[in-house]
């Protein structure tokens, strides 16, 4: 009786953490805007920190097995443009070399809406948990929003540690 209920929670606890359904590259690649970015580590998201970034696009090559996201940083006032690949490396799982190593999935919340999860680990060694919530129009949509909070909720992380990128694009002119 005992190895049942034991099965039966590590099957709960393994369920609640699947990766989301992957949506087609096709319909993740193209332009898109950040519209909020989530951070356990908030120096990480916060102004000149790495993960402040303002989004322009997600291109997949052809077989969707590799990916280019193509961004500004800002940093001491100043927009850098950049640019880093990624490869993917299971269902809905794909890993970059930016600050560190990232593992990170999608979840296409509507046809304008697209949220990045992420898992950072920095030269130090240092984990962090990030979500991001991207647009391609200018104006977030409600479902959108919620959705992105309640994957914010689910990681453990403040929505005060939340970074609104709605408020103006700092590298517009770029």
């Amino acid at each position: 009786m005992k190895v049942l209920f034991l099965t039966l929670v590590l099957g709960l606890v393994c369920s609640s953490q699947e990766i989301p359904a992957e949506p087609h590259h096709s319909e993740i690649s193209g332009e898109w805007r950040t519209h909020y970015i989530a951070s356990s580590n908030t120096e990480k998201t916060g102004e000149n920190g790495p993960f402040n970034v303002y989004l322009r696009s997600i291109k997949f090559n052809d077989k969707g097995d590799s990916l280019v996201f193509h961004f500004f940083v800002k940093n001491n006032g100043a927009c850098t443009e950049s640019s880093v690949s990624g490869r993917r490396i299971a269902n809905n799982v794909y890993v970059a070399e930016y600050a560190g190593a990232n593992e990170f999935h999608f979840i296409l919340v509507s046809d304008d809406g697209l949220i990045v999860n992420s898992e950072n680990v920095d030269e130090a060694g240092n984990r962090t948990r990030l979500v991001g919530l991207l647009g391609k129009e200018d104006e977030v949509d409600d479902h959108d929003l919620e959705r992105f909070l309640e994957e914010v909720r689910k990681l453990g992380i403040p929505e005060e540690n939340i970074v609104d990128f709605t408020k103006g694009d700092g590298c517009q002119a770029q």
